[in-house]
């Protein structure tokens, strides 16, 4: 480390600030509006949009974009990804919505899977297919087309039969589907009620090459500076987690782009350990203005992929509740907390009622050292009827004051 970087240092407020703006957070939601540029560059910037099953307000992706540019039309953003091809879905943070750019990030995660770290794994042996199955479901789309994965559940004729041999073939049929996706010989070519439809990759993929291993590994450090702006090795862990490197590949791939200046070490006022930051992010950072506005955060949304940061930075401790056992919940099932002017201020626990037309709002709370103001709550009620709004409520339910 040169004398010249050894005395960069920058406060924690100012590392929020560059966090939250590289984050698409910094300004009020709705303030720009979403087009493809917008969709692509929040890709492109903070690395994927995470997928999630869970429906019990909306899809992540579109809450998390929601949270940036408010009530937008789902169906435009769907066709940029699946007819415009513009992006991809694939591994990111988990399953994810990807730039089309990083396909070649893609492709060397696909040619390097299963990743050694699967290997030996007890669930790995349960989970993993026959070459036989994998072809049997090969066949199948490349004489039928797309598919789903309920197309491999047994048809009127084959259920006559009954037999455990069947059974067991389409369940790993099934699991073959998915293992080909993440190995690249299968591609999600749309979606149909959020069930991925399948397709041969190569009538879904562009041609391209694949990134080089270090180019992969490299990755995980540069998209992961990209979407957090400043930060140490331990708020990157797990931020993206395409690549899974190990300890010793991290500090080689720390070490290696510190060699070729693609990221600075910068200190950070009462945070231990050395922090980078891409060369670029360094100019106009003391610049950037105060965060403004009020919005709601999607639990997988990319502010929340490194927990371990938000609780350094923010003195935010947050939990996925669903993963929790009813009676041990603590705020409640689908928590979105609450991003004001900056700051994580609290959190609220929505549950939308589709068969009314309702978005009940079921419990609301403060972090200990915030004091609501009549202006938050103003904003505050504001960004839940926008979400509502998004959601197709026509009405809303509060909790009990008090």
């Amino acid at each position: 480390m040169t004398p010249s970087t050894r005395s960069l240092r920058f406060s924690r407020a100012a590392v929020v600030r560059l966090w939250l703006h590289c984050q698409g957070l910094a300004r009020p939601r709705g303030s720009a509006p979403i087009n493809r540029q917008a969709f692509v560059g929040h890709l492109e910037r903070t690395g994927a949009l995470q997928l999630d099953s869970v429906n019990v307000v909306d899809r992540a992706h579109y809450l998390t974009l929601w949270s940036r540019f408010g009530p937008y039309d789902r169906a435009r953003v769907d066709r940029w990804v699946y007819r415009d091809r513009l992006a991809y879905e694939y591994w990111g943070h988990e399953a994810s919505i990807l730039p089309i750019s990083h396909l070649p990030l893609g492709r060397r995660r696909m040619r390097r899977f299963p990743p050694e770290s699967w290997s030996g794994r007890a669930w790995w042996s349960r989970y993993a297919t026959s070459t036989p199955s994998k072809r049997r479901v090969l066949r199948r789309l490349r004489a039928e087309g797309p598919l789903e994965s309920v197309d491999f559940q047994p048809q009127p004729a084959e259920r006559e039969e009954k037999t455990d041999s069947l059974a067991w073939r389409l369940k790993e049929d099934k699991r073959s589907l998915k293992l080909l996706w993440h190995a690249g010989r299968v591609a999600v070519t749309g979606r149909r009620h959020f069930r991925c439809v399948y397709d041969l990759a190569e009538r879904v993929y562009p041609d391209g090459p694949a990134a080089t291993l270090a180019e992969y590994h490299d990755s995980w450090l540069l998209i992961g500076l990209s979407g957090c702006g400043i930060a140490p090795e331990r708020h990157l862990v797990n931020y993206f987690t395409g690549p899974e490197l190990n300890a010793a590949e991290r500090r080689r791939t720390i070490a290696r782009n510190l060699r070729k200046k693609r990221i600075v070490e910068v200190e950070v006022d009462g945070l231990r350990g050395p922090h980078y930051v891409l060369p670029e992010h360094l100019d106009g950072i003391d610049r950037l203005p105060e965060p403004a506005g009020t919005t709601l955060i999607c639990p997988f949304d990319s502010l929340l992929w490194q927990r371990k940061r938000a609780a350094e930075l923010l003195d935010f401790h947050y939990t996925v509740e669903i993963y929790v056992p009813a009676k041990k919940r603590k705020y409640g099932y689908y928590v979105l907390p609450i991003l004001h002017e900056g700051r994580l201020v609290g959190r609220l626990d929505p549950k939308l009622h589709r068969d009314r037309g309702a978005l009940e709002i079921r419990a609301l709370h403060f972090e200990p050292d915030f004091a609501p103001t009549a202006r938050f709550e103003a904003r505050l009620n504001e960004a839940v009827a926008d979400l509502a709004d998004f959601l197709g409520a026509t009405d809303i339910v509060m909790p009990p004051s008090g």
